[in-house]
Formats: structure tokens, sequence, C-alpha cells
């Protein structure tokens, strides 16, 4: 393995860095340094094709922007061959000692076209499509977005939780969609982060994503009931009541046209 380069510029005056920069050693193994997970690391991101990552995201890990981070991984915007991709790298500290459980649960999701498109893995790593947006809360939050455009990406989020309620698998954080829906500049909406999910347990994907949208307190649900005029009334509720117990079209229809 090459060793690590030092850099002639100051990071963040960059806008890529190759792999070997000294200044990603602490985010490829984050948060607690090993040389040999590393070195090991290391040869993994050569072996996806990764030669570069592009700091960028809302946060940072010391100089470093990054794309996301989260109890499990961070992920970081990089480029392969030439093509952008995001690479979700498993925390040192994490719950799990490969992703291999995350990668069939991804499958799964993109084998009826929900997630981010699944480019390659290895004990460590995911490289994926990157969805170049903003996190649903903060698209809730722009002023100038209209009500058809709200009602299009929560038909859209619903009919994707429909999709993967059809095929058992529960994504298990759409109660609280903030961190785990994005919405690209075209305003399309794609659920990310299956890292919970599982396919052993009941699937309430419809039910959850349309509760965080509609139902629970908070800026979400706020903004979205009041660009649709949604009301909170008990025949509503009934609707996902009904679903919750007959995951049918029928029931599915119903939810649509009761919230959309």
């Amino acid at each position: 393995m090459p060793l690590p380069r030092l850099s002639q510029q100051n990071p963040l005056s960059l806008n890529e860095l190759d792999i070997y920069s000294p200044e990603l050693a602490i985010i490829i193994s984050y948060p607690l340094f090993n040389v040999l997970q590393y070195a090991n690391r290391l040869n993994e991101i050569c072996s996806l094709g990764i030669t570069h990552v592009l700091p960028t995201g809302s946060t940072k890990i010391g100089n470093i922007a990054i794309a996301g981070k989260g109890s499990v991984s961070i992920v970081l915007k990089v480029k392969t061959k030439g093509k952008i991709c995001a690479l979700k790298i498993r925390r040192t500290d994490a719950n799990r000692e490969t992703m291999k459980r995350e990668v069939s649960m991804h499958k799964i999701a993109n084998s009826v076209d929900v997630g981010p498109k699944l480019f390659r893995f290895s004990k460590n790593l995911i490289s994926m499509e990157f969805i170049d947006g903003l996190s649903i809360v903060d698209w809730v939050k722009q002023q100038d977005i209209t009500s058809d455009e709200v009602r299009k990406v929560a038909i859209s989020i619903l009919e994707q939780c429909y999709k993967l309620d059809k095929v058992h698998m529960d994504h298990g954080e759409l109660s609280c969609i903030n961190h785990h829906v994005v919405i690209s500049k075209l305003n399309t909406a794609n659920i990310i982060d299956f890292e919970s999910s599982s396919t052993q347990r009941k699937s309430r994907n419809v039910t959850a994503a349309a509760q965080s949208l509609f139902i629970s307190r908070g800026l979400i649900s706020n903004r979205v009931n009041e660009m649709l005029g949604c009301a909170k009334k008990e025949k509503n509720i009934g609707v996902l009541k009904t679903y919750k117990w007959n995951q049918n079209k029928a029931n599915f229809d119903k939810i649509i046209d009761a919230f959309c």
C-alpha cells in the first residue's frame, strides 16, 4: 500500500483530496484512529476504484467537510473513474462488524426502485449513487416551494414506502424522516439509509412516513399540512389504521386520497 503523501496545499482550499492525503486519515478510521485499520480501509477504498474525496457538506470532522455522520457510519462525497458517488464508511466504534447486512437490505430496496443505486461494497464500505439535494426538513423550510411540489413529494415518499411494504422490508427510521429522505434539485424524493432496516419485523413504512408527514407535531408535518390544507381528522387517522392491518393497494389509495 502506498504511504500517504503530504499535501502541498491547505486542504480547505482544495476542491478534492487524493485518498492518500494524510488529512483524511482521521476520517477513514473514524473516530478511533488505528494504523492497521486505516491501512486496511485504504486498501478497501482503492479496491472500489475510488480516487478522491470531495470535501462537502454541513458536517465536519477536523477541518474536512463530509456529507453526513451517524452512529454507525459516515458518508463522503467521492470520485471514482471520473464519476461522483457517495461512500459510506463503517465507524470503528460501530455496533456491527461489517456492512454486509445493510448491503443486503439496500439490495432489496433497489430491487423495487427505492433508494440510491448501489454500486460496489466491501467489509467496511458501501459505494452508491450520490443524491445531490436537501434533507426533507431543509427542503420544506424553503419559502418558494409550491403546494403541487409538496404534494408530489409526499405522494412519492408514500409510494416508495408502499413498495417497501410489499417486499416486507421495514426501513425502521421513517417515523422521523428528517434525515432519511433527501429531495433532489429536481424535487424528487429519495429514501436513504437502510442500516436499521429489517425483513424480520412487520413492515410499517407507509404508516410511519404518513405519521411523520401529516400527524406528528413537528416542522415537517406543520409545513406539509399548511401547504396541502390537511386537517388531522379522525377519519384520516382511521385510514392509516385500516392500512396497518391490511396493506393492500385499495387501502393505500385511501391514504393518498385522505392526505394528499
